[in-house]
């Protein structure tokens, strides 16, 4: 596990040779000897004020940490939510060691004032190593500006200091980051953004570093060795390095014009080193130190239930599984059996990315919050529009699905467009919970720049009505930080939905008034020209709403529309437990992506109470789920219509000629007739599911999920049809 992955739930204990209160730490190192122990805390509010010492407490040896406060309660006084906690530490071995983080006497020692580096010329030349001399000039193109770099300091403590160096340039902008720690360990990240307009490739970017000792005695702490962490998810290049008796150097390139790796308009590319004595154990991909920290874990809500907790820990690995390795590395699209990542082509937004952190917290893997912060990182790289108008919105999720051809004819990377759309600027608030994982200030700065630009472009009654989804990341911004500001962006895309309310407090896409009687539908185009309540679409607003009406009650029709929305979904919802697209009489069912309408029907019974109708749906989505998966070890994807698989249609067309009406077309030989996908699913279908699973199991059994299916029903016909002998 991975330092920030730290599972403080907001519980105190008392340390046992004192009567005040302390938050309890149980850390597992990678290694033995020395190590550093740098984790992301939770802090109980009202525990630690900032400025306060804090001590870690292990038996007989006390430790004064180092503190980086991140976020505050918004409480009066304030206190301490999240912060870096940084301290070194001599294992004897890697049996788990637990401390208890308590108050110390006076104010928190000061770090250093002088930078862990100075930028000389065309290099960075790194101070603060002993008798080591090192140098780090950035492979990257030649800058046209001859002015200096701005500099910012952003931590500095007697363990662990960063700094950042900012250059400005008409056409190659880049920062450079350095951070060191108090055993000599130095990371180097290069950032470098393309201005030029369109499309294009990365130059060739990296870093050559030379290393120089004044004695042969300078060399007793051991070896050094370099390397980049995220060099296996990006299927990097390998070193070139020279050694001497008392020099070396290293040429680390992470990409070249013959790795074709595209970058946009105002997207960035990174280059990353990292220089460290290899007594200690490598850093994560996210630039973690690898220290297992940890508290006792909420209890396991699917203890008792074997098959479901294994359904729960293949849901895990399928996400892990989503996340794309190579040019795009870090991005979340789509899982398949079939496949050890992530697809080149999905969606494009984060809202999924939040709860990737909450399961990784409830059930302490790291790897789930690592690939949060992953996805968060190659948002703010590759997916938000740095450039100008509309800067800090989202990029369409990719052009191929715009109809827009590939640049270069290049399909081996999700091309985005070189602007920023409204309706895909979603999952923001992941950004606050990615910086207070790592502290990098880059997710701060998204954060920043996507709510400016969310409180400007993003609108519920113009353009896309799904856009009432962006209230989930309004109001839990409004409770982490207590800023009025959230709260009323989140109220005004709900009033501004109210305007566009339509029969039975339902909306249509656009927004405009549900047409009562529309022809079959089975693609979006006839779909757009006969306004109705799409399921995909008015989902949206269990994402959100429930959790405002919570914040404020008396919101006229809030209530009224998380009712309307949930009946809708539970009532439109095809008996095999998923979601026609696009009308809910459409010929194709999704059943992957049927997860995240379950979700929202526990976010609305969360708000209104659970209601018998909702759990009926709940309960036919997590058993076609679960049924399947047991029975072939792979989940449902999705069920075609009849006429498609045994060739009386070709297209949506010969459907039309077919069915004048929605009511006229029988859905139910699609269970014996229409092809069945299997083992594949976007986010959406698997980072929801152990939340859906733990609320039904707080309402019903769960033997009525693992009872076979009668032979009749929807669910047994088509499990029938799947290999793996009888379900």
């Amino acid at each position: 596990m991975s330092a920030w992955q730290l599972l403080l739930l907001g519980c105190t204990m008392a340390d046992p040779a004192s009567a005040d209160p302390t938050v309890a730490l149980q850390v597992t190192p990678a290694a033995t000897g020395e190590q550093l122990v740098r984790v992301s805390v939770s802090f109980p509010e009202g525990f630690l004020r900032e400025g306060r010492r804090l001590v870690a407490v292990a038996g007989k040896r006390r430790i004064v940490a180092d503190v980086r406060v991140l976020t505050r309660h918004p409480t009066t006084p304030p206190s301490v939510r999240r912060a870096l906690v940084t301290f070194p530490f001599d294992f004897a071995d890697t049996r788990p060691v637990r401390f208890n983080l308590a108050l110390g006497r006076g104010a928190a020692e000061a770090g250093p004032s002088s930078s862990p580096a100075e930028w000389d010329g065309e290099r960075l030349v790194i101070t603060g190593l002993g008798g080591l001399l090192l140098t780090a000039r950035p492979i990257a193109p030649e800058r046209t500006s001859v002015d200096p770099p701005s500099i910012e300091m952003i931590e500095s403590s007697p363990s662990f200091q960063w700094v950042r160096f900012r250059f400005a340039d008409a056409n190659w902008p880049r920062v450079l980051e350095v951070r060191r720690d108090c055993f000599g360990s130095v990371i180097l990240i290069a950032h470098l953004q393309r201005q030029e307009a369109g499309f294009g490739y990365a130059p060739e970017l990296g870093w050559e570093l030379r290393a120089s000792w004044d004695d042969p005695d300078a060399l007793r702490e051991g070896p050094l060795r370099c390397y980049d962490p995220t060099g296996a998810l990006r299927k990097g290049r390998s070193l070139e390095e020279v050694h001497g008796e008392l020099t070396w150097v290293t040429r680390l390139v992470t990409w070249t014009p013959e790795d074709k790796a595209p970058m946009q308009q105002a997207s960035w590319r990174r280059a990353i080193a990292v220089m460290a004595p290899e007594r200690l154990a490598p850093l994560t991909p996210t630039l973690q130190y690898p220290t297992e920290a940890h508290v006792d874990l909420r209890p396991d809500p699917f203890a008792g239930y074997p098959d479901l907790q294994g359904a729960v820990e293949y849901h895990h690995e399928a996400i892990l599984r989503s996340v794309v390795h190579g040019v795009d590395w870090g991005n979340v699209t789509s899982y398949s059996d079939d496949a050890p990542s992530g697809a080149v082509q999905g969606m494009n937004r984060l809202n999924h990315c939040p709860t990737m952190f909450e399961e990784g917290y409830r059930t302490g893997d790291r790897r789930l919050v690592e690939a949060g912060v992953l996805w968060c990182d190659n948002m703010v790289d590759q997916s938000l529009w740095w450039g100008p108008e509309g800067t800090g919105g989202t990029r369409y999720n990719n052009l191929l699905a715009m109809g827009q051809p590939a640049p270069f004819d290049d399909t081996a990377y999700m091309w985005r467009s070189n602007s920023a759309v409204s309706f895909c600027t979603k999952g923001y608030d992941a950004f606050l919970l990615a910086y207070e994982e790592t502290g990098d200030p880059r997710h701060r700065e998204a954060l920043e720049a996507q709510v400016a630009y969310a409180s400007q472009h993003v609108h519920a009654d113009t353009g896309e009505a799904r856009n009432i989804g962006d209230v989930r990341d309004f109001v839990r911004l409004y409770e982490a930080t207590g800023e009025l500001r959230y709260l009323d962006e989140a109220l005004r895309l709900f009033r501004e939905l109210r305007t566009k309310l339509s029969t039975g407090d339902l909306f249509s896409q656009s927004g405009a008034p549900i047409v009562p009687a529309p022809p079959f539908i089975d693609e979006d185009d006839l779909g757009y020209r006969y306004p109705f309540a799409k399921p995909y679409i008015i989902g949206y607003a269990l994402a959100g709403l429930p959790e405002l009406a919570r914040h404020a009650p008396e919101e006229p029709k809030l209530r009224d529309v998380v009712q309307a929305v949930a009946d809708f979904l539970a009532e439109s919802m095809d008996p095999l437990g998923g979601w026609r697209y696009p009308h809910p009489r459409s010929s194709h069912l999704s059943l992957s992506q049927a997860v995240e309408h379950a979700w929202q029907l526990v976010q609305a019974d969360r708000c209104l109470g659970p209601q018998e109708r909702h759990l009926d749906a709940i309960e036919a989505v997590l058993r076609q789920r679960i049924q399947a998966w047991r029975k072939t070890g792979r989940c449902l994807g999705s069920l075609s219509g009849w006429e498609y698989a045994v060739g009386e249609a070709k297209s949506p067309a010969d459907l039309y000629a077919r069915y004048p009406h929605p009511e006229d077309r029988d859905g139910s030989r699609d269970y014996t007739e229409g092809a069945i996908s299997l083992g594949g699913s976007p986010p959406e279908g698997l980072v929801y599911f152990p939340e859906v699973l733990a609320y039904y199991l707080e309402h019903r059994p769960g033997e009525r999920l693992l009872a076979p299916p009668a032979p009749a029903e929807p669910l047994g016909r088509v499990l029938n049809r799947l290999p793996g002998g009888s379900p």
